[in-house]
């Protein structure tokens, strides 16, 4: 409900402002030029197909690896309910298409001589001019409710892969209240790490939707292939994994330093130290997430090639058999045929939209 409210409170701003434009058809007449989302590939800052892709290779780290989202899949009462979380999850994603985009537009039709830094802060600006003071105060409310649960379960996560994952892992007499020293921590330095990210996203200048977007990008890019095909792929080895985590590692560093360059130095640093970065299909970090997650595949497959296959026992309880993952069909109450009900949705409303 927490993590719902603020979407809900998002959703009441908005159709406050389509009253304002008279309706989602006097919008669509008054800036039809900004009611599609398929924007040309070489947009440096929303290419479609970019974006298309990203979603692909950072979805599936998101929605099918991260910690936060694994936790609340395997607290469901059975598989079944799991899978219906997901994909009622998915159901409720389909909204921001709406939501989040709508509001900006909206803010381009009731003024359209906002200034670069008064568009960065279109929510702000919506919120101030269009709502009234209670509604303000609830999505206000709503937002810090949201992010307050969010902050704890990421902080958990933090806590639990600190200790779970690496001190008990190397160190297995290590006491529980030692575990909980060590976990309280991790918290503390990932709280500070989060201050200097709050800075940084401060000192951006292309807002905090692309840097958030970019950066998980650029952290999840080099781990994602080795844990997907690991678990996919029984001819993925350690060394494979080892290596291409590494090398995904390099990109991303080299991604973040122009960003860094950019940020506190200026946009001509970043050309000037990485030039190939800033051609048609290297500038948009979307297309930077493609280009480093094939290098990072291709590094995966080709050193697992070319070095011995893991023993079969050390695969039983990691990799799956597709073969067994195969069940009767269910009727209406079959999760593949909701799956299929949920894509074309999917589909339909980008359809309406392009």
């Amino acid at each position: 409900v927490i993590t719902a409210a603020p979407t809900m409170m998002i959703a009441v701003m908005t159709l406050v402002g389509l009253s304002q434009v008279g309706g989602f058809s006097g919008l669509a007449a008054a800036v039809p030029d900004r009611m599609h989302i398929a924007g040309p590939y070489d947009d440096p800052a929303y290419p479609f197909w970019g974006i298309l892709a990203g979603a692909v290779y950072g979805g599936i780290f998101y929605w099918g690896i991260d910690q936060v989202n694994v936790q609340r899949a395997l607290g469901a009462r059975d598989l079944d309910q799991a899978r219906w979380g997901a994909m009622f999850a998915v159901l409720l994603k389909l909204t921001p298409v709406f939501l989040f985009a709508l509001p900006g537009v909206i803010a381009y039709a009731v003024y359209p001589g906002l200034s670069d830094a008064e568009s960065k802060d279109t929510f702000v600006l919506l919120l101030n001019r269009l709502c009234p003071e209670g509604v303000r105060g609830l999505v206000l409310a709503a937002l810090l409710a949201a992010m307050i649960s969010s902050l704890l379960a990421m902080l958990n996560s933090i806590s639990t892969m600190s200790v779970r994952d690496f001190l008990v892992r190397f160190r297995p007499a290590t006491s529980e209240h030692a575990q909980v020293v060590w976990g309280r921590a991790a918290i503390v330095a990932g709280t500070l790490l989060g201050i200097g990210a709050a800075y940084f996203v401060y000192r951006t200048p292309k807002g905090l939707y692309e840097y958030l977007q970019s950066t998980s990008i650029y952290l999840v890019m080099p781990i994602t292939p080795a844990i997907v095909f690991g678990i996919l792929s029984r001819r993925v080895n350690f060394t494979g994994a080892a290596a291409s985590v590494l090398i995904g590692a390099a990109i991303s560093t080299l991604y973040m330093a122009d960003a860094f360059l950019v940020t506190f130095v200026g946009p001509e640093a970043g050309q000037k130290a990485f030039p190939f970065l800033y051609h048609t299909l290297t500038f948009n970090y979307t297309y930077r997430g493609l280009w480093g997650t094939l290098i990072v595949v291709g590094v995966l497959f080709g050193v697992s090639w070319a070095t011995p296959p893991s023993p079969p026992e050390k695969l039983e309880r990691t990799t799956a058999r597709l073969a067994d993952l195969a069940e009767p069909f269910r009727g209406w109450r079959d999760w593949r045929l909701h799956l299929a009900a949920l894509a074309a949705a999917t589909v339909g409303a980008y359809w309406w939209l392009w």
